[in-house]
């Protein structure tokens, strides 16, 4: 079993900031899980629509 990488830390823009309480504190929160099961309920049944691409 490979061990698991751990994320990457991403640069924020300038004037933004995480505040480290928050850190971790949601992880086994689900949130908008009913939303999250409906989109996938909705593009396991219909799917993705045909894009057509047109060079204009």
């Amino acid at each position: 079993m490979k061990p698991k990488k751990e994320p990457t830390k991403k640069k924020l823009l300038e004037g933004f900031s995480i505040k480290p309480g928050l850190d971790k504190k949601y992880d086994d929160q689900p949130l908008f899980k009913d939303k999250v099961d409906r989109a996938n309920h909705i593009l396991k049944t219909v799917g993705l629509p045909d894009f057509k691409l047109t060079a204009e």
